[in-house]
């Protein structure tokens, strides 16, 4: 497999090895990789990232999200009771799409600014340092200017990346996504049906030298708003890349929207390290402690 093929620096008996088993999960508006990983009896630690509200929750018509528990900001600038980073006390990391500080504004005709994270030089490169220091981080979506930030050569996304949102150009609808790599096709066959439940979905173009993708596609997308859709022919839909000690896994589509058996298979068989009924208890208790002693506000 390419992936360990590239951690030159690990035998394959210590991949192996590898265990995801405190891991934090940061919500947001638009995915929900949370359920599938409590679905498979994996342990996880909330940490609130909503923008506004989560699409999937509809009854909720709160403007403004604020649990009152650890927040996303938190996890990356704020330190526990012996002045760790908080998130060093997890192994891994799910940053779901809608997560905020990560775009250029609000939606829901809310125009206030929403790149805190992104202005953020400490928080942002706490998560780069995460993974390369050996950590796991699973992006989705819109959440994407977090790993374009910390490896801008592994993807070419489209649109400008010094833009915020740039590459939100995807149009909803079904994809018929080929499936690479022997694990992920002895799960899923030859060939997966993956849903985009709302338009503007993040693009990727290309990969760098060392990104594996696993799932691509012929891609609708509109490059602005005055122009007609195009297609893209073999975009990268699923891709991975080692970082450092760690790896990374981005998907352009929402974890929450696809059949939940795909889901399941993509994670097990996408995210090394991960299995089924993993996660240790203490991934509940290893943030709200620390919660209070954030050094950046959050909600």
């Amino acid at each position: 497999m390419m992936l360990l093929a590239l951690l030159a620096c690990k035998t394959d008996q210590e991949f192996a090895e590898i265990r995801l088993d405190a891991i934090a999960v940061v919500l947001g508006d638009f995915d929900n990789v949370g359920d599938t990983l409590t679905a498979l009896d994996i342990a996880t630690q909330e940490y609130d990232g909503f923008i506004v509200q989560a699409t999937y929750e509809p009854d909720d018509d709160r403007t403004v999200r604020d649990f009152g528990g650890p927040s996303v900001e938190g996890l990356f600038t704020g330190t526990d009771e012996n002045g760790q980073l908080q998130v060093s006390a997890f192994n891994a990391v799910f940053v779901n799409s809608g997560t905020r500080g990560l775009g250029a504004f609000r939606y829901n005709n809310q125009l206030e600014p929403d790149d805190s994270l992104l202005l953020d030089t400490d928080a942002m490169d706490h998560a780069c340092n995460f993974a390369t220091g050996g950590g796991t981080l699973v992006v989705s979506d819109w959440a994407y200017e977090l790993v374009e930030y910390c490896w801008p050569d592994a993807l070419e996304l489209f649109g400008d990346d010094t833009v915020p949102d740039a590459a939100q150009a995807g149009i909803a609808g079904d994809v018929l996504a080929d499936v690479k790599g022997d694990k992920l096709i002895e799960a899923l066959g030859a060939t997966v049906n993956l849903a985009y439940d709302y338009t503007a979905w993040s693009v990727i173009e290309s990969v760098g030298t060392g990104t594996e993708v696993l799932l691509s596609g012929n891609v609708d997308y509109q490059p602005s708003a005055d122009q007609l859709p195009e297609t893209l022919t073999g975009a990268p839909l699923l891709v991975r890349f080692v970082a450092g000690r760690g790896q990374v896994v981005y998907s352009t589509f929402h974890f929450s929207a696809q059949n939940p058996q795909v889901t399941q298979s993509l994670l097990l068989e996408g995210v090394e390290g991960l299995t089924e009924g993993s996660g240790d208890d203490e991934s509940d208790e290893a943030a709200p402690a620390a919660a209070a002693k954030t050094e950046a506000g959050g909600a």
